[in-house]
Order: structure tokens, then C-alpha cells, then sequence
């Protein structure tokens, strides 16, 4: 395979920290989210690169409001009353942005397809609930995919990549059922399997080190459905994470990108928006240094960079040529 870098952007404002964070504590932690995502567009466009911006579904309103049966999107099937699942739908605060910034993202949606150098939109879930829970049947999972698609299509916008809630896979078949080609894989990482706090110390201890991350080739893991694993996870820069200096950071991305060159594979690396927010000079300057490497190897003809989508097709014909 052609080395590649791939990029991908979680992009869910508090969607994904509706079951432990209030909008304050998040604003708090991570102040000025939408100020990172214009900064991330920035260094996107000076470097001529293109990113798969995973977001939630819910981001693409501006507002919503429940009806006569009290459901604000009554096409999706709710999970079980009571479930784990469910709370994460009944977060829907059922406002607008203005009230309610964090829950609302029609205006990211204008920064990104007003790009001039392309991004690809893709899916996050509706409202991050994590499929593997077992109130997300596949029934739930193929509504909630559903509008998804019917909300970004009101913009023009075909979803074809998807990134699950937390990394937590399932359901494979209804993403390939709602027509999409790819999704990140877990990134195969040394320390993927140690749990608890010796798997956060094993992290931050591969973070700290600079080891060089995995690389992946693209897998077809159902007719049409490719599985583009990550690599790395861009940390951020705050509590005991804070630790890992930024040149540790960059290297480690940069070796990932040379790795990704020796061994022809694709380099993913990944974080969220709110991830950069939670240090924004610091970890813009580090994305900085890693976009800057990537375009030099890929003005050198070393390197593709490329959104999941393009990822996904390639492969489709480089496997029909290879059959």
C-alpha cells in the first residue's frame, strides 16, 4: 500500500462527556472549544491537508424541540427506559445554540465545508451513546445512524466514515447496512489490553518515551466496510497528561509518519477538538510541528495524506485489482 496518513477529528463538543461533566465543569476544563476548531482549520488550509472530521449527528442542528409525544427526533428508537444508553438521549436539552452552545454545532459544520482545502464530514453517532451498550440494539443503532444521515443530508452531505463513540466497535453490519465504507479501528497499541490505572501509567509512559505507534493496513472487514485502525492519539495537555513534553508528542507522530513510509502502511492519528482546547497554544504549536513534517514528506512524493474516505476507495481498487 502507498504510505498514508490519515487524521481524524472526534468532534463532539459535550456530547461525549454528557455522563460525567456539566456544561460549567466542561467549559472549565476545556475552555473555548469552537476557538480550537477554527485554530485546527487554520494550520489545516496553510498546509493544504485534509482531515475526516467525525462528528456527532446532534452538532448538525442549530436547535431542536420535542413534539406533542415529547420526542425531539421521534424517528429514532429510544433504548430501554432505564438503560445506560438512553441517558445519553435524554441530555438532549431540546433548545437552540444560543442557549446551549456545547449541544448545538451548525456553525461548525459552516467553518468546515467552507474550507478551501476539503475536509470530509464524517459520523460520530447522533449523541455519542456507545453501541456496544446493550440497550443499543441493532435496531436503536440503525435509527440513530439514520438521522445522522438525514440531518447531514439536509447540508448536501453524504456520510461515509464513521468513528464509534469511545472507540467501543459493534454493530459493524448496520454501519455497512446505512452505507458506510469505513470506520477507525482500536488503535493496536502494546498497551491497548492492560486496564485500569497500570493502563493509564503504560500510556503516559508510551507517550512520554516517544515510542514509535503502530501503523495498520486498511482491512475489509465486511463487503464495502474497511476497518482504518488508529495510530495515535494526539493527548491532551492537562492533569498528570500534562507531564509529556510536546517534543516527546511530535516525535512520536513523526516517527509514526516514517514507520508509515518504511513499512507502506497508514499512519492514523486522532484527537479531539476539545483535546487541543484544553491547551490551545500548546497543542496547536505541536500539531503545528507534525502537519509541517507530513507536508514536506508528502511534497517529496513520500507520503499521501488523506481523508478516511479516499483511504477507503483506494483500497476497494486496489483489492479489485489485486483479485
Amino acid at each position: 500500500m502507498t504510505p498514508t496518513l490519515a487524521i481524524t477529528f472526534d468532534t463532539e463538543l459535550i456530547w461525549g462527556s454528557v455522563d460525567h461533566v456539566t456544561p460549567a465543569e466542561f467549559e472549565r476544563r476545556y475552555p473555548d472549544v469552537r476557538g480550537a476548531i477554527a485554530g485546527i482549520m487554520r494550520l489545516l488550509q496553510t498546509y493544504e491537508i485534509s482531515a475526516t472530521w467525525a462528528v456527532v449527528g446532534h452538532l448538525f442542528l442549530a436547535r431542536c424541540r420535542e413534539d406533542a409525544s415529547g420526542s425531539a427526533h421521534p424517528a429514532i428508537v429510544m433504548p430501554a427506559r432505564g438503560s445506560a444508553a438512553e441517558r445519553w438521549f435524554r441530555a438532549d436539552p431540546c433548545t437552540s445554540r444560543e442557549r446551549d452552545p456545547l449541544f448545538y454545532g451548525d456553525d461548525l459544520l459552516d467553518l468546515l465545508t467552507a474550507s478551501r482545502t476539503a475536509q470530509e464530514i464524517g459520523c460520530h453517532s447522533f449523541v455519542h451513546a456507545p453501541y456496544d451498550d446493550p440497550a443499543m440494539t441493532a435496531e436503536v443503532v440503525r435509527s440513530d445512524l439514520a438521522e445522522c444521515k438525514r440531518a447531514a443530508a439536509r447540508r448536501g452531505i453524504e456520510l461515509t466514515s464513521f468513528v464509534f463513540p469511545r472507540n467501543r466497535e459493534a454493530h459493524h453490519d448496520s454501519l455497512r447496512a446505512e452505507g458506510f465504507t469505513a470506520y477507525r479501528g482500536a488503535d493496536p497499541t502494546w498497551h491497548a489490553s492492560i486496564g485500569g490505572p497500570a493502563g493509564r501509567l503504560a500510556h503516559l509512559i508510551d507517550q512520554g518515551m516517544a515510542i514509535p505507534p503502530p501503523v495498520s493496513t486498511p482491512r475489509q472487514i465486511l463487503p464495502g466496510l474497511w476497518n482504518i485502525p488508529g495510530s495515535m492519539l494526539l493527548l491532551h495537555n492537562s492533569g498528570f497528561r500534562g507531564a509529556v513534553p510536546l517534543r516527546a508528542r511530535v516525535a512520536k507522530a513523526k516517527a509514526g509518519l516514517r514507520r508509515a513510509v518504511r513499512e507502506g502502511a497508514v499512519f492514523h492519528l486522532w484527537t479531539h477538538p476539545f483535546n487541543v482546547a484544553s491547551d490551545a497554544p500548546f497543542m496547536l504549536e505541536a500539531l503545528e510541528r507534525i502537519l509541517r513534517e507530513a507536508a514536506l514528506m508528502r511534497d517529496r512524493e513520500e507520503l499521501l495524506v488523506e481523508p478516511m474516505r479516499s483511504i477507503a476507495k483506494r483500497s476497494r481498487q486496489e483489492g479489485i485489482r489485486a483479485t
